[in-house]
């Protein structure tokens, strides 16, 4: 084997790998945008259990996106009847609605 076209293809791989892992190379730099979205929910405030739950996914959601996406809770009768949770999220009136199915 000649020891030059050893070489030449060597550097040649060798640049290609380094060429590679610079275009996989994953944009950190780039600040995630701010979301808000309303959940309306079908149940008054009176019963924790239930409610709170949509409290508790808000929390979960704002800790672990770093607050970039913060989903706002309202009660029942707050921005529409109860049992027009789902309707508000057809309409467009909210983003998400917390119900039964």
């Amino acid at each position: 084997m000649d020891r030059r076209s050893f070489i030449k293809k060597a550097g040649a791989t060798g640049a290609g790998v380094a060429a590679s892992a610079v275009l996989a190379a994953p944009a950190i730099a780039q600040e995630n945008p701010k979301v808000t979205w309303r959940l309306t929910s079908s149940f008054p405030k009176s019963l924790d259990t239930i409610y709170g739950g949509a409290v508790d996914l808000a929390d979960h959601v704002r800790a672990a996106t770093g607050g970039n996406f913060d989903i706002q809770v309202f009660a029942a009768g707050e921005i529409v009847p109860g049992l027009q949770a789902v309707d508000a999220v057809s309409a467009g009136t909210v983003e998400a609605a917390h119900t039964t199915s």
